[in-house]
């Protein structure tokens, strides 16, 4: 399921980059730097997803 989640945050990625460049507002960004501040937080959202469903290590 980790998997299917960051493969979904990482296909929109591109949408969210199309959103700042072009100054289109949605789901409450507003502004230009509401939309610049989300940007850097979507790489760690992967990263967290795919850490936080890893399987277990055996001991």
């Amino acid at each position: 399921m980790g998997r299917v989640a960051a493969g979904f945050f990482t296909a929109i990625f591109p949408g969210n980059i199309a959103q700042w460049y072009h100054r289109r507002d949605g789901f409450g960004l507003d502004t230009d730097r509401k939309r610049a501040i989300r940007l850097p937080f979507q790489p760690a959202l992967v990263v967290g997803v795919l850490w936080a469903t890893r399987p277990p290590r055996l001991r």
